[in-house]
């Protein structure tokens, strides 16, 4: 086995014994790897801490033979303290990340430009007001998926790829499909076919924020609910498209908060 070292998050974790389990990392050198955690939950671990949130200096052991490497060593670098006002809000939205990125990522496949974004990610979500956490998390969202090639149709119609601009529009919903790959023009439309209604700001916030820096997502404020039928939608693309995403649990537990006062 190889000694290596790499930066590093967590993405997500599994126990499988009282002292053991597996972590799954995105690093900077090598991708999504999952690697063997032995004895780290133990108390008696002389090895630094596993952290959510947190920027790892990590050191492993990587084995050409095993499906699975181990870890050695680690240290934090950084870490995002997501405790600031909404901050339930915060590890919703932190955690809907990881979730995201551990489902899409492929397998041992370098994203450096991606995991330098996830960080500056974390940064903005333990800094921004709350009212701004939405917007940040859509423009993420998107980015996310333009990147590793879902790239939803909303300037033009997925079914002739005319120009909006072009296309005459009443006071209705903008229909959105899917199955499809964006909006749908009325000419465009098939009896039977299922549409999600947009209406014209829902087009105008996705299209902004598709194209928007996080500096310039984390000043745009947005509701929770009016987020969370984007996001909604947007999940619904990635499901038909990438045959991968399973329910974000940590959007789940964002949609029981945002009616409440601890957002």
């Amino acid at each position: 086995m190889a000694l290596e070292k790499t930066e590093a998050v967590i993405l997500k974790m599994f126990n499988w014994s009282e002292s053991s389990r597996t972590v799954v990392f995105f690093t900077r050198k090598f991708g999504k790897m999952a690697l063997i955690d032995r004895g780290g939950r133990s108390l008696k671990s002389k090895r630094g801490r596993l952290l959510r949130f947190a920027r790892l200096d990590l050191t492993l052991y990587n084995s050409q033979k095993e499906t699975s490497g181990y870890i050695s060593d680690v240290e934090a670098l950084r870490v995002f303290s997501l405790e600031k006002d909404g901050g339930l809000g915060r590890l919703a939205y932190g955690s809907a990340a990881c979730e995201l990125l551990y489902i899409l990522l492929p397998e041992s496949e370098q994203q450096s430009s991606l995991y330098s974004y996830l960080l500056s990610y974390l940064e903005k979500l333990e800094q921004v007001d709350k009212k701004y956490l939405p917007a940040l998390f859509l423009t993420f969202l998107l980015r996310v998926m333009s990147q590793l090639g879902y790239h939803p149709s909303l300037a033009f119609c997925a079914g002739c790829s005319r120009n909006w601009a072009d296309i005459p529009q009443d006071s209705g919903k903008l229909l959105f499909s899917a199955q499809r790959g964006g909006l749908v023009c009325p000419s465009c439309q098939k009896p039977g076919e299922y549409y999600i209604g947009l209406s014209a700001g829902d087009v105008k916030s996705l299209s902004v924020l598709q194209r928007a820096s996080l500096d310039e997502a984390a000043a745009v404020p947005m509701g929770y609910q009016g987020a969370t039928f984007l996001i909604e939608t947007l999940a619904d693309f990635l499901k038909f498209h990438s045959g991968l995403l399973s329910e974000l649990k940590s959007l789940e537990f964002l949609e029981k908060l945002k009616n409440t006062q601890l957002m």
